[in-house]
């Protein structure tokens, strides 16, 4: 007989009967050297014929290439000499054109690795070749591109062209921007679209031309160099919108911008192992991204170097470092990191310099942070005047969900107010302008909840009930913040996660399946945010307590002692199970006969929980270590 374990749950229980080159000469008459990386890193703000507006200038893309060239030579073995930067006025057409098809062929040999990096606008013209069902061809935007006229865009197919000029196979192109796609977006004033604000309708139609640019026109190939011998990775699928989005800065400090796509692929860049590939690292860029709750999917093309090591060269071994951030002394016992909140690093840090001492963080801003030595003496500098600082144990950030309810009425902002006055992790806020994670609007007849993308999270029809709706679904965005941000910046070991065989959508009453696996010896924890956003300990449970999970050796849940299944159920949307690893099993009481669920409460939990099994540093106690434990996540849906 089949029985069913009782738990408000979205998944339920259900049970069963090189740094830079060096020559050598090749003895006939040509100097050879062993093989390079080469990097041309564009990112526009100020577009020279558009202003400060929406469609027009942007605000993070400048940042996103200079975070790009970091990570590459700090982490990545890239010689500062080898990467070329175009920013801004810079970017012109003319430039980049040089810049792929001079420079790069003029020092790039066979075997070598190119890496193109574009962050600024895209956009559309009219197809000339007749190859786009929707007579359109997609370009990036230079910094002289001009809203009536094609003759400074980029077409894909041009830089196609280009790229296979570059004498390698190793070249790979990412790009943070869109060209047609919009979605289901809102103006906020925390978002600006990648797409260049143009009327495709009103450029010159080359001959031939006989359709029409329509507005609700979905591209589903988007921007195709047609070159085989390119890895491409997209901001965001076609028929989506790339966003230059607002962040939140440290501890109520001034937010900043970047590409919402760059922002999170940077960080995995820092935080991936030597031996990562691009998918793996492409892969976890798309979870954080939807952890983190924005509405765009990356795309990258089917290639041979998808699962190759990130930025390998022929015959040598990942020039990754182990992750460090650079560091210049300020003073006789403080340090100057170079690097900020853009790569999560907090107040109340601890970092480690290469001879021990430690140092912990007191004040960041987006791109840097100061640290004071509490342990230890600087040491001597690198020829290159600076020091390596090892982010060693972390400070979590408790920052609130900010939630922005100016376009509410009077009487349905003091009944939230109310309802909410209670809850963990939240915080009201009512000036138009007033950054915030989210942002609750109202229509004639409905009342929505915004991302800081513009992305729809919830829909609420108007009605009594609508203050208690709302504080429902902002307690579960407080426990969904929470747990994305249970991450650990720099994993001493892998732990990987998948979903039944490597699928993630699932329909309802369809069987669901974990299986995790360590390096290491530990304590596996699984906890699910369901599409409905409680939180639930799947792993472990009433009837499977022991959680040990052996180094190389696969966990699957549930397991067959538990003798039930996991079935995906109502309501339909996104969920995410995270998976933690520990060197002692969490603290976490199970409810008897059931899974133990709940809300923000028992986020906080958890996460309270994650840090007294981690341990503390002895030098800042507020702040965990991160050599005792890793995480992984998978981010499902549940259809109909």
């Amino acid at each position: 007989m089949r029985r069913y374990v009782k738990a408000a749950v979205v998944l339920a229980l259900v049970p069963l009967a090189a740094f830079g080159p060096a020559d050598r000469n090749s003895g006939v008459g040509v100097v050879e050297r062993a093989p390079a990386r080469w990097a041309l890193i564009v990112g526009i703000n100020d577009y020279i014929n558009f202003t400060d507006e929406p469609g027009g200038d942007l605000r993070g893309a400048v940042r996103d290439a200079q975070a790009t060239r970091d990570v590459l030579v700090y982490r990545w073995g890239f010689p500062p000499e080898n990467i070329h930067l175009l920013l801004d006025g810079a970017a012109t057409r003319d430039a980049i054109r040089a810049q792929l098809t001079e420079w790069l062929p003029s020092v790039v040999q066979s075997g070598d690795q190119v890496l193109f990096f574009f962050a600024g606008h895209g956009s559309q013209v009219w197809d000339e070749n007749g190859d786009e069902d929707d007579g359109l061809d997609e370009t990036i935007a230079p910094a002289d591109v001009r809203a009536d006229s094609p003759e400074y865009d980029i077409v894909d197919e041009q830089l196609g062209e280009w790229l296979r000029r570059i004498p390698t196979s190793n070249v790979v192109f990412i790009h943070d921007n869109c060209h047609a796609g919009t979605g289901t977006r809102a103006a906020t004033p925390f978002a600006r679209l990648r797409l260049l604000h143009r009327d495709v309708n009103r450029l010159p139609q080359p001959p031939g031309v006989s359709r029409r640019a329509l507005p609700d026109q979905i591209d589903r190939v988007g921007f195709n160099t047609g070159s085989e011998t390119v890895l491409e990775l997209a901001a965001t699928r076609p028929e989506q919108a790339a966003v230059d989005a607002q962040f939140p800065g440290p501890e109520g400090s001034e937010p900043y911008y970047g590409g919402a796509f760059t922002t999170f692929f940077v960080r995995q860049l820092w935080m991936a192992p030597a031996s990562a590939t691009y998918e793996s690292v492409f892969e976890s860029t798309k979870q954080a991204l939807e952890r983190a709750r924005f509405d765009q999917m990356p795309t990258m093309n089917e290639h041979p170097l998808r699962s190759a090591p990130l930025f390998h060269l022929e015959g040598s071994a990942s020039a990754a470092a182990r992750p460090f951030i650079p560091a210049t002394l300020a003073g006789n016992n403080t340090v100057e990191l170079a690097g900020g909140d853009a790569l999560g690093i907090t107040e109340g840090s601890v970092f480690q310099l290469e001879n021990g001492a430690q140092a912990i963080v007191e004040s960041v801003s987006a791109t840097s942070a100061r640290a004071r030595i509490v342990s230890g003496a600087p040491g001597s500098v690198g020829p290159d005047g600076a020091l390596k600082a090892r982010l060693v144990a972390y400070r979590f950030s408790e920052e609130p969900l900010r939630v922005n309810i100016a376009g509410l009425d009077t009487q349905t902002r003091g009944a939230l107010t109310q309802r909410i006055r209670s809850a963990p992790g939240l915080t009201l806020v009512d000036g138009a302008d007033e950054f915030a994670h989210l942002l609750v609007r109202r229509s004639a007849d409905a009342v929505r909840v915004l991302g800081l993308d513009g992305a729809t999270r919830h829909t609420f029809s108007l009605g009594p009930d609508l203050a208690t709706q709302l504080a429902a679904a902002l307690g579960q965005e407080a426990a969904a913040k929470r747990l994305a941000e249970m991450e650990n910046l720099v994993q001493p070991f892998q732990v990987e996660a998948s979903l039944s065989g490597g699928k993630t959508s699932f329909g309802i009453g369809e069987s669901v399946t974990f299986r995790a696996r360590s390096e290491h010896d530990g304590y596996l924890t699984l906890v699910d945010l369901g599409t409905d956003g409680t939180v639930t300990v799947l792993f472990p449970n009433p009837w499977d307590k022991d959680n040990r999970i052996r180094a190389g050796q696969a966990l699957v849940f549930p397991s067959e002692s538990m003798e039930s299944e996991v079935q995906a159920m109502p309501p339909t949307g996104r969920g995410i199970v995270r998976a933690l690893v520990t060197s002692r099993p969490l603290d976490i009481p199970l409810t008897q006969g059931e899974l133990t669920s709940g809300d923000a409460l028992l986020a906080d939990r958890i996460a309270q929980a994650l840090k007294d099994a981690a341990g503390r540093s002895e030098v800042a106690p507020d702040a965990v270590r991160l050599d005792t434990w890793a995480g992984a996540s998978v981010v499902y849906r549940i259809e109909k």
